[in-house]
């Protein structure tokens, strides 16, 4: 056996990745707007045999109704049950009782009198059990794992709906054809049986006492905008009248190629698959949008505090407001929070803790599409120390950041680590893939993330201390809780028959169309060692 030293091992790694890379760029996206207002971002690397494909949406929970909030992620539930032709047998006669169901449930909104609700109740579910027996459970998820996906999921935040998953980069013609299928004539199916699973999700959100006391803050923090007024899972009573008809309107309205993203990184050859995109995606219907959410927050009056009993302990959380994603001062405010508190605890906040003066605190920032908060959380001591002492030891670091109280060393080693955890998210594509997600919902350009490192490395010490006076100023909101344990109005599952699907073993009509899509050419680089591998001292 031939020996081969760690020297030259590590030239044969160098080497490997230049081969590699010599071909594309692993940090270019191609980024194009199809004729009905797709957005489509395509990264190519073949560091990886998989691609990292989501379809984004944006509106999310700011977009819900006031009387329905929670609509957008009880849809994003939904959109997982399949179409009109695909998870059914039959859907002509499947119709008949969705139709009715979606009737019998407005009908149950506009109903107060609980003998009557159970009546209702009871008629759905009776209908249910009938539509159920043309359904076919899940069939979604078997299509996509069947061609070797994973990672199937989905997420609804304040500002955008997310559907996304891996797959082998050889079916990649699969892939487009189910995803751009989903979209299309989706059919709310087995709705009954999904609200035990939202009703969870809101169930446990409402057991964790700090999310509770985050939302009661974000409540008084955007006195006006959705982002504190409504939340995403919605209210207890709106997920107790859920309504399929502003569902569907929530989908008609944003669910429209111009407001939606296609985003596909990974094993990909952008100029090959750019004709099938056309092909699948270029039939999407275009729509008229609703304008921007028009709403401004005033600015505090000097220290506005609330008292609360919410948590086991004594906690505290303070912000001030700043700017939106994509504001020119993000960056610095940025800067501001790594410098105040990071994951190597060496911020000025983070010393409060290093040397025990108080038992918690940090800093993090919110940059929506809309708004901006820089918030401030802090654990007092147990014994002998009040909130307030806690909240003043915080403020005094904060002001050291504000005096420039801090050496250059500490300025620029944050800045280069910074740089570095860019630098890592984009090594790979997953974490270029939530970037693109992010940058399509807070309508950046990639141009935007490429120049990041630099933008940063360009802020000089005076900017970062400019900045931090600007927004971090005398006008804040404080909430103190102390211990509490406030009561739940937990959401009862409904006590219905449940509705078994009959069917999971059958494929529908759109299962066998895709059967006959054949699989790409899977794409394995191997190593030729008498080509890629060169030996040499270092």
């Amino acid at each position: 056996m031939q020996y081969v030293s760690p020297k030259s091992i590590l030239l044969f790694i160098i080497v490997s990745f230049v081969i590699a890379a010599g071909e594309y760029d692993p940090l270019e996206v191609h980024t194009y707007t199809l004729d009905n207002g797709l957005t489509v971002y395509l990264n190519e690397d073949h560091n990886t045999t998989s691609v990292f494909g989501a379809v984004v949406v944006r509106g999310g929970g700011k977009r819900d109704p006031q009387d329905a909030t929670g609509i957008a992620h009880y849809l994003e539930h939904l959109l997982f049950k399949g179409t009109d032709e695909m998870g059914t047998v039959n859907y002509e006669k499947e119709k008949v009782f969705l139709d009715s169901i979606q009737v019998k449930y407005d009908e149950l909104g506009a109903t107060t009198d609980e003998t009557k609700r159970l009546a209702i109740q009871g008629e759905i579910n009776r209908l249910s059990i009938k539509a159920g027996e043309f359904a076919i459970p899940n069939e979604f998820d078997r299509l996509v794992e069947g061609m070797g996906g994973a990672w199937i999921n989905a997420f609804t935040s304040d500002d955008v709906i997310c559907y996304l998953n891996k797959f082998p980069g050889n079916q990649i013609e699969k892939w487009l054809g189910i995803y751009s299928h989903r979209f299309v004539n989706p059919v709310f199916r087995l709705f009954q049986s999904e609200l035990e699973t939202v009703y969870e999700e809101k169930n446990r959100a409402m057991d964790n006492m700090f999310r509770q006391l985050f939302t009661t803050y974000l409540k008084n923090f955007f006195k006006e905008h959705p982002y504190g007024q409504q939340t995403v899972l919605g209210s207890v009573d709106h997920l107790k009248n859920p309504s399929l008809t502003k569902m569907r309107e929530y989908y008609d309205t944003y669910y429209v190629a111009n407001n939606m993203a296609l985003v596909l990184t990974g094993d990909i050859y952008p100029e090959d698959i750019k004709p099938l995109i056309e092909e699948k995606f270029g039939t999407w219907k275009s729509g008229e949008l609703p304008g921007p959410i028009d709403i401004t927050e005033s600015s505090f009056n000097g220290r506005e505090k609330i008292k609360k009993r919410m948590t086991p302990i004594k906690v505290g959380i303070m912000g001030f407001r700043t700017v939106p994603a994509g504001h020119e001062d993000e960056v610095a405010i940025n800067l501001c929070n790594q410098l105040l508190t990071n994951e190597s605890k060496t911020g000025l906040i983070d010393q409060l803790e290093v040397e025990r003066k108080i038992l918690g605190a940090g800093a993090f920032n919110m940059d929506y599409a809309d708004l901006g908060a820089n918030n401030f959380f802090f654990v007092p001591k147990l014994f002998f120390q009040s909130l307030t002492k806690a909240e003043n030891l915080v403020l005094g670091q904060i002001e050291r950041l504000k005096s420039g109280d801090f050496d250059d060393g500490y300025f620029n080693a944050v800045k280069l680590t910074m740089i570095r955890q860019h630098e890592e998210n984009m090594e790979n594509m997953e974490g270029r893939l939530f970037t693109l997600v992010d940058t399509y919902a807070k309508e950046k350009s990639w141009d935007d993330i490429v120049n990041w490192p630099k933008k940063l490395d360009e802020i000089t010490k005076n900017e970062v201390v400019e900045v931090a006076n600007k927004y971090f100023g005398d006008d804040y909101l404080v909430l103190h809780s102390k211990m509490g344990f406030p009561k739940k109005d937990k959401l009862e599952k409904p006590s219905f028959e449940a509705v078994i699907p009959k069917n999971s073993e059958q494929r529908s009509n759109f299962a066998l169309k895709l059967d006959e899509i054949p699989e790409g050419k899977l794409n394995l680089n191997y190593i030729e060692f008498n080509k890629d591998v060169k030996y040499g001292d270092i």
